[in-house]
Protein backbone atom coordinates (compact mmCIF):
# COMPACT_ATOMS: atom_id res chain seq x y z
CA UNK A 1 0.00 0.00 0.00
CA UNK A 2 1.23 3.30 -0.75
CA UNK A 3 1.34 6.53 1.01
CA UNK A 4 0.26 9.21 -0.96
CA UNK A 5 0.94 12.09 1.16
CA UNK A 6 4.68 10.59 1.34
CA UNK A 7 4.96 10.37 -2.34
CA UNK A 8 3.36 14.03 -2.72
CA UNK A 9 6.22 15.22 0.10
CA UNK A 10 9.39 13.43 -1.67
CA UNK A 11 7.94 14.69 -4.87
CA UNK A 12 8.19 17.98 -3.54
CA UNK A 13 11.52 17.68 -3.28
CA UNK A 14 12.89 16.17 -6.26
CA UNK A 15 10.70 18.78 -8.09
CA UNK A 16 12.38 21.87 -6.47
CA UNK A 17 15.70 20.11 -6.89
CA UNK A 18 15.34 19.16 -10.85
CA UNK A 19 12.82 22.43 -11.99
CA UNK A 20 13.12 25.14 -9.11
CA UNK A 21 10.95 27.17 -11.22
CA UNK A 22 8.79 25.40 -13.17
CA UNK A 23 4.98 26.73 -13.53
CA UNK A 24 2.88 24.74 -12.31
CA UNK A 25 0.96 24.66 -16.04
CA UNK A 26 3.80 23.15 -17.28
CA UNK A 27 2.31 19.67 -15.53
CA UNK A 28 -0.54 20.16 -16.63
CA UNK A 29 0.17 20.69 -20.11
CA UNK A 30 2.96 17.46 -19.08
CA UNK A 31 -0.56 15.47 -18.00
CA UNK A 32 -2.09 16.22 -21.63
CA UNK A 33 0.72 14.99 -23.42
CA UNK A 34 0.81 11.67 -21.46
CA UNK A 35 -3.35 11.58 -22.27
CA UNK A 36 -2.61 11.28 -25.89
CA UNK A 37 0.43 8.74 -25.36
CA UNK A 38 -2.34 6.52 -23.07
CA UNK A 39 -4.67 6.99 -25.78
CA UNK A 40 -2.38 5.87 -28.45
CA UNK A 41 -0.83 2.50 -26.39
CA UNK A 42 -4.72 1.97 -25.40
CA UNK A 43 -6.23 3.02 -29.80
CA UNK A 44 -2.83 0.55 -30.82
CA UNK A 45 -3.61 -2.54 -28.51
CA UNK A 46 -7.33 -2.70 -29.32
CA UNK A 47 -6.38 -2.48 -33.07
CA UNK A 48 -3.43 -4.95 -32.52
CA UNK A 49 -0.77 -3.27 -34.31
CA UNK A 50 2.17 -1.46 -33.79
CA UNK A 51 3.83 -4.08 -31.67
CA UNK A 52 2.68 -5.93 -28.27
CA UNK A 53 4.30 -3.40 -25.78
CA UNK A 54 0.95 -1.64 -25.34
CA UNK A 55 0.39 -2.51 -21.73
CA UNK A 56 3.60 -1.19 -20.55
CA UNK A 57 3.33 1.82 -22.82
CA UNK A 58 -0.14 2.51 -21.26
CA UNK A 59 0.87 1.83 -17.05
CA UNK A 60 3.99 4.27 -17.93
CA UNK A 61 1.32 6.91 -19.59
CA UNK A 62 -0.78 6.98 -16.59
CA UNK A 63 2.52 6.60 -13.73
CA UNK A 64 3.56 9.79 -15.96
CA UNK A 65 -0.12 11.62 -15.39
CA UNK A 66 -0.27 10.63 -11.69
CA UNK A 67 3.18 12.47 -11.58
CA UNK A 68 2.50 15.75 -13.45
CA UNK A 69 -1.08 16.19 -11.68
CA UNK A 70 0.76 15.28 -8.61
CA UNK A 71 2.71 18.40 -9.16
CA UNK A 72 -0.19 20.37 -9.98
CA UNK A 73 -1.53 19.84 -6.73
CA UNK A 74 1.47 21.02 -5.23
CA UNK A 75 1.80 23.82 -6.98
CA UNK A 76 -1.45 25.06 -6.35
CA UNK A 77 -1.09 23.61 -2.44
CA UNK A 78 -3.44 20.94 -2.47
CA UNK A 79 -2.97 17.35 -0.90
CA UNK A 80 -3.83 15.04 -4.03
CA UNK A 81 -5.07 12.83 -1.25
CA UNK A 82 -7.97 15.19 -0.18
CA UNK A 83 -8.83 15.47 -3.74
CA UNK A 84 -9.30 11.77 -4.35
CA UNK A 85 -11.05 11.60 -1.07
CA UNK A 86 -13.62 13.94 -1.62
CA UNK A 87 -14.12 12.89 -5.20
CA UNK A 88 -14.47 9.10 -3.90
CA UNK A 89 -17.07 9.54 -1.41
CA UNK A 90 -19.05 11.57 -4.20
CA UNK A 91 -18.93 8.95 -6.55
CA UNK A 92 -18.87 6.27 -4.15
CA UNK A 93 -22.49 7.41 -3.39
CA UNK A 94 -23.86 6.93 -7.47
CA UNK A 95 -26.13 3.97 -8.07
CA UNK A 96 -26.19 4.10 -11.83
CA UNK A 97 -27.85 0.71 -12.26
CA UNK A 98 -30.91 2.18 -9.34
CA UNK A 99 -30.73 5.98 -10.96
CA UNK A 100 -30.02 5.67 -14.35
CA UNK A 101 -30.38 9.84 -15.11
CA UNK A 102 -28.06 11.07 -12.89
CA UNK A 103 -26.54 8.56 -10.77
CA UNK A 104 -28.68 9.76 -7.13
Amino acid sequence: MIDLDIIQKQHRIWTDHNFPNAPSDDSLIGAFEEMGELAHAHLKRKQGIRGNNHEAEARDAIGDIIIYLLHYCTSNGWKMSDIIQETWDEVSKRDWIKNPENGR
